[in-house]
C-alpha cells in the first residue's frame, strides 16, 4: 500500500510536469493557429467555420496559461484532470465544426491519441473523460445532422477511441513496472551499501570504464590509506600496475564473473600480502569491480616460517638436500651463466664417533657447516646432501674462481686447528665440478662427477699422509 501511494505521487508529478510543458508549448503555438485563423477568415466564404475555430484556439490559450499560473497553489490532481478532460472536449467540439465544413474529426483523434500517448492518466480517468466527450460528440452529430454520420464513419471514430484507450493503458502499466523497477533498484542499491559499508574486510568498488574507485569502506581506508584527498590518485593501477595481469585477469572475469582467493602483494604498502575475491556487477548502469580484501600477511609470515624449517637440515640449519636440488634446477633450467659444485666430505668422521662419541662428531658437522657458511656470499649456497656430505653451489662462478673459494675455506680450517679448538684435526676433502650453459649432464650425472672428484682428493690426501 504504502509503495502504491509512493507511486501516485511520482506519477502525479510525472502528469503535472508533461502538462506544465505541453502548456509552454501551445501557448507558443496559439499565435501561430490565430494567424491561420484570420487567413482561413478572409479566404472561406463561410464565417460559421473560422469564428468557431478562433474561439476554440482562444479558449485553449486561455486555459493553458491558467494552468501555468494555478498548478502549484490548486490540488494538482483535480486541476490535472479538469484541464486534460477540457482539452478533450475542446478537441471533440473543434472536430465537430470541422466535421461540418470537411466532413472529418481528425483534431479529435489527435488529441485523443496525443493525451493516451504523452500524458501519463490512470487508464479509468482517461476512459472516462474520453467517453464522455465522444458520447457527447456522437449525440452532437446524430442531433445537428443525422443523416450525415455513416456506420463506417462511426466504427472508424469509435475504433480510434479503442484505440486510444489501450494506448493509455499499455504506456500507463509500463510506466508503473519501470517505476517498480525504480524503486527495487534503488532498494537494492540501499542494501548493496549498507552491506559494503558494513564489512569487517577492506572492500573497494572500482568503475571499469574510468578504472577509478567508486566507493570505499572505513577498513579499505585504513588498509590503503585512502581519503576524501587521495581517492582520486587510486585506481586499478594501484593494485595491478603490471598491464598483462590486469588485462588477463579482467579477461578471465569476463568469462568467470567471480574470482576468489587471489593472493598478491600490497602494492600500497609492500610490507603486506593480500588474498583478493573479485567480482563483477552494475553500478548505477555500469560496469563496475567488486574488490574484497583479506590481510594475509600473518599467514604468508606463518608459511614463509613452515617452508623455511622445511627446508633447512635439522643438525646443521644449512639447506636440506632437496631444496640443495631445487637450487641446481632451477640454475639449470636459466641455462644462461656458468656454476660450480662443490662436493665436500668430512674427513675422519667415523674416527670421532668411535673415540668421542657421536654428540662429538655432530659437533664436527656443525662446526664444518658453520665454517663454510661464513665463507659464503649472499648468492652462494650450502645444503646437506647427507651424513657427512655437504654441496656448495657457487652460480656465475668458473672452476678456477671456484678453486679459489676453496683455497680460503682451507686457510679457516687450518686456523681452526691452530687454535687447538678440537683434539682432533678438523678437515674436509673437496671435489668440483663445473657447469658451462650447453651441458646436458643431469644434477645427479653433476654431483657424482664432483663426488668422483672429491674421492680422487681423498685418496691423495690417505697416501700424502702414509707416506
Amino acid at each position: 500500500m504504502k509503495q502504491i501511494n509512493v507511486f501516485d505521487t511520482h506519477h502525479q508529478l510525472l502528469l503535472s510536469h508533461r502538462l506544465k510543458l505541453s502548456s509552454i508549448t501551445l501557448l507558443a503555438c496559439y499565435p501561430l493557429f490565430l494567424i491561420a485563423d484570420i487567413s482561413l477568415y478572409r479566404s472561406l466564404d463561410n464565417p460559421n467555420y473560422v469564428i468557431p475555430l478562433a474561439l476554440v484556439h482562444l479558449i485553449g490559450m486561455l486555459m493553458s496559461a491558467c494552468y501555468l499560473l494555478f498548478f502549484k497553489s490548486v490540488h494538482s490532481r483535480f486541476l490535472s484532470v479538469s484541464y486534460i478532460g477540457l482539452y478533450i472536449a475542446q478537441g471533440a467540439f473543434s472536430s465537430f465544426n470541422s466535421f461540418q465544413q470537411e466532413g472529418n474529426m481528425y483534431a479529435y483523434l489527435i488529441i485523443l491519441l496525443a493525451c493516451a500517448s504523452l500524458l501519463p492518466i490512470q487508464p479509468v480517468i482517461y476512459a472516462l473523460l474520453a467517453g464522455i466527450a465522444h458520447i457527447m460528440l456522437l449525440g452532437g452529430l446524430f442531433y445537428f445532422h443525422p443523416g450525415a454520420v455513416s456506420l463506417i464513419m462511426l466504427i472508424n471514430f469509435t475504433g480510434g477511441l479503442v484505440v486510444s484507450v489501450v494506448i493509455n493503458l499499455s504506456f500507463y502499466h509500463y510506466l508503473r513496472k519501470d517505476y517498480s523497477s525504480q524503486v527495487q533498484l534503488e532498494e537494492e542499491k540501499r542494501n548493496f551499501k549498507s552491506l559494503f559499508f558494513a564489512n569487517p574486510q577492506p572492500v573497494v568498488l572500482i568503475c571499469l570504464d574510468s578504472e577509478n574507485i567508486i566507493l570505499y569502506n572505513k577498513q579499505a581506508g585504513h588498509f590503503f590509506g585512502i581519503n576524501p584527498q587521495t581517492v582520486s590518485s587510486f585506481s586499478l593501477n594501484s593494485f595491478f600496475p603490471d598491464k598483462k595481469e590486469q588485462e588477463a585477469l579482467l579477461g578471465k572475469l569476463k568469462n568467470e564473473v567471480k574470482i576468489e582467493n587471489y593472493i598478491t602483494h600490497n602494492l600500497v604498502h609492500h610490507a603486506n600480502w593480500m588474498m583478493l575475491n573479485f567480482e563483477l556487477l552494475s553500478y548505477n548502469k555500469k560496469d563496475a569491480l567488486l574488490i574484497s580484501v583479506t590481510d594475509v600477511t600473518s599467514f604468508k609470515r606463518i608459511e614463509k616460517e613452515l617452508q623455511e624449517h622445511a627446508s633447512r637440515d635439522v643438525l646443521t640449519g644449512v639447506f636440506n638436500r632437496r631444496a640443495g636440488i631445487q637450487f641446481i634446477e632451477d640454475l639449470l633450467q636459466q641455462g644462461k651463466d656458468p656454476f660450480c659444485l662443490c662436493f665436500v666430505d668430512v674427513n675422519n668422521l667415523k674416527r670421532v664417533n668411535d673415540e668421542h662419541g657421536h654428540n662429538e662428531g655432530d659437533q664436527l658437522i656443525q662446526l664444518i657447516a658453520s665454517t663454510i657458511t661464513l665463507t659464503l656470499t649472499e648468492d652462494e649456497y650450502l645444503f646437506r646432501h647427507g651424513g657427512d656430505e655437504f654441496i656448495i653451489l657457487l652460480p656465475q662462478t668458473v672452476r678456477q674462481q671456484a678453486e679459489e673459494f676453496l683455497v680460503k675455506l682451507h686457510e679457516k680450517l687450518t686456523r681452526l686447528n691452530d687454535s687447538k679448538i678440537k683434539v682432533y684435526p678438523i678437515a674436509a676433502s673437496f671435489g668440483i665440478h663445473d657447469y658451462a650453459p650447453g651441458s646436458t649432464l643431469t644434477v645427479t650425472e653433476m654431483i657424482e662427477i664432483a663426488d668422483q672428484e672429491m674421492y680422487k682428493s681423498k685418496q691423495q690426501l690417505k697416501e700424502a699422509q702414509f707416506q
